[in-house]
């Protein structure tokens, strides 16, 4: 066992309060007047307050993006209602703290100060006309953690569970009508018109179009990095952990920079309720838990304030690298007082309990034959050897994690394997010591997550005037010894790709802390399909069928039989319908957005998209099993 060790205070600020979120002004309009809402210990101001506060990050200025129109030949408003819903974000009708009418979770951000002047070698213009000065729109953690399901005309708002928005088209979307905004005159006279209003001059126009144009170059390259030409994200789905990679790849501003694995490991968006109670967070575990400090009365987790930053990093935060170096602080965006304000009251935050009223009443004797089939052992192994109870109102418990190697859980390997071996050229990060690391990050090129850790550090301290302090350790997570089988006979069987083979085979034949997948309580789980880390499964019900797909083919694999039933390979996402049965979103093709796909056209299984793993008996389990089983999953 390799012991966690504790890196004392890096950070030493000037004392503040981060008191609680303060008291919004009073509205008669309701959260839970046109959707119904689920007790989960949050009242109405707390959710306006959720949904509304900025973290820092800033995508476009408030009156670009009022102003602009969807891509295309048309007139409609980028931000339609009608729009952003088919993009699958939720509308949020709040007259006094959203007059604007943003989506939920798209929220304000504005500092009139000079160090709102962030990034101004790649925004010259933009700095220069003080826009960065202007009031932003960015996003809050709500738009990636709230959903709604319907069900038989009824519609349920369900707090921290997964987004079914489609973030990759929106971004491409966005870009493209920033294009198209500058390449048809006519639609630039309109969007001039009505950014500038009564200030319009030659000279004003001339300067917002520059503007424009490097607004368009950053995007440009952003998309450029997270390319990932063989898989679609669709609904539901974002390789977060490659797209913060890749951007802070992008801030050292070397022009030959390089990132050697693609965004193209997209997984489903996790849900946040019990945050606060585990060691490890993220799919792979890769963000852990430090210690809290208690200050004023109030305390402060420091892992989740170097998560969450980092996160914001990630989701659009201006942040400058190139010129400094983490001793002296990042200038950056991030609100690290709102950071901590909103894990607290996520803290608070409890699992959504199975509506009986809505969904149907569960069979309580039906489900007690569930917890014998969770509880029994098959192979020497059960799900609660994994999975641990959780009461859906305890919010304070420590919640027992555990992390099972990629060799030995079986499923799609790419969100973990791509984080581990992705590397850039550092820039500026060359040579500068990374603390969790105990090593200084080399100057040619090397893991972009030391340069991640290096960023996150390095905004928080260069925010000391907003936090007390951060502590960090570096937690060396145990693993059994891993040795190579003589049965295995191909990696990733069926992909032509040799590098994906490769760096699977990589992965899988490691033993490092990164290289594996979190199993956490099943508290709330009804709500928070689709299922498996990247959403390659669409309800409890098929996850509980055997899977045809394999990481690894040897020798004596069991080869299941035609007729077997088995997980869907190809189904629908994006729709808000509940299939209560099944226990999932009603995943009928022509019910959908969005068609998701294990395989491409021609057969052959597409890396990132496996729904593989987390096959622990499920082709042994009978009918009778499965469906009692998944009865006494809606009681969790």
């Amino acid at each position: 066992m390799i012991s966690r060790h504790r890196i004392g205070l890096i950070l030493l600020g000037a004392l503040v309060a981060l008191g609680a979120p303060q008291a919004q002004a009073q509205s008669s309009w309701r959260v839970c007047r046109d959707v119904e809402c689920l007790d989960q210990g949050w009242n109405d101001a707390q959710r306006r307050w959720w949904y509304t506060t900025t973290q820092g990050s800033r995508l476009l200025p408030l009156d670009w993006l009022v102003a602009l129109e969807q891509p295309g030949d048309g007139q409609r408003a980028f931000l339609d209602r009608a729009y952003m819903e088919e993009l699958g974000y939720i509308a949020n009708p709040d007259p006094v703290n959203n007059p604007e009418g943003l989506p939920l979770g798209w929220v304000i951000d504005q500092d009139r100060s000079l160090s709102a002047d962030l990034m101004c070698d790649t925004f010259p213009e933009t700095c220069d006309a003080l826009t960065m000065r202007k009031p932003w729109v960015g996003l809050t953690c709500s738009a990636c953690h709230t959903n709604e399901i319907t069900h038989q005309g009824r519609r349920l708002r369900i707090e921290g569970a997964p987004t079914l928005a489609d973030f990759q088209r929106m971004e491409e979307d966005l870009l493209q009508s920033l294009k198209d905004t500058v390449a048809d005159r006519t639609r630039f006279d309109r969007f001039a018109r009505a950014v500038l209003g009564e200030d319009q001059s030659i000279d004003g126009r001339a300067s917002l179009e520059t503007q424009l144009g490097e607004q368009i170059a950053w995007q440009q390259a952003l998309a450029d990095k997270n390319a990932a030409p063989k898989v679609r994200y669709g609904h539901a789905r974002l390789d977060a952990q490659g797209h913060i990679l890749n951007k802070v790849a992008l801030t050292v501003r070397d022009p030959d920079q390089i990132t050697n694995v693609l965004a193209d490991a997209p997984a489903s968006y996790p849900h946040i309720w019990n945050t606060s109670q585990q060691e490890q967070l993220q799919w792979n575990g890769i963000a852990t838990r430090m210690f809290k400090i208690r200050f004023l009365g109030e305390s402060t987790e420091l892992g989740a304030l170097v998560r969450n930053t980092s996160e914001v990093i990630g989701v659009f935060a201006h942040i400058e690298t190139d010129k400094f170096t983490v001793r002296r602080g990042y200038p950056s965006s991030a609100r690290v007082r709102e950071l901590v304000s909103l894990e607290r009251q996520l803290e608070s935050l409890q699992s959504p309990k199975w509506p009986e009223d809505m969904l149907g009443a569960i069979d309580w004797d039906l489900a007690a034959r569930g917890r014998e089939v969770f509880t029994r052992q098959i192979d020497g192994e059960s799900c609660a050897d994994c999975h641990s109870h959780m009461a859906p109102t305890d919010t304070t418990s420590p919640m027992a994690t555990t992390m099972t190697p990629l060799a030995d859980i079986g499923t799609d390997v790419f969100t973990t394997c791509n984080t581990f071996l992705h590397r850039s050229k550092p820039g500026q990060f060359g040579g500068q010591y990374v603390i969790t690391e105990g090593a200084r990050i080399d100057p040619v090129e090397d893991f972009t997550r030391m340069m991640l850790v290096n960023a996150t550090i390095g905004a928080i301290w260069g925010k000391r005037g907003e936090v007390l302090g951060a502590i960090l350790y570096e937690d060396d997570r145990p693993s059994g010894d891993r040795t190579e089988s003589g049965l295995i006979t191909e990696y990733l069987p069926g992909v032509t790709d040799e590098k994906k083979k490769a760096d699977a085979q990589d992965c899988l034949t490691q033993d490092h802390t990164l290289l594996a997948y979190k199993a956490r309580a099943l508290n709330g789980i009804w709500a928070t399909a689709p299922y498996l880390h990247n959403g390659s499964v669409p309800t409890l019900y098929d996850l509980l069928l055997p899977a045809r797909m394999r990481n690894v083919a040897t020798d004596l694999d069991a080869v299941l039989p035609e007729d077997a039933e088995t997980r869907p390979e190809v189904f629908g996402v994006g729709s808000r319908e509940f299939d209560p049965v099944k226990v999932g979103f009603v995943s009928d093709l022509e019910q959908n957005p969005f068609t998701f796909r294990a395989r491409d056209e021609d057969g052959e299984p597409i890396p990132g998209n496996f729904n593989s793993g987390h096959d622990y008996g499920t082709a042994g389990l009978t009918e009778e099993d499965r469906r009692a089983l998944l009865e006494y999953l809606k009681t969790l």
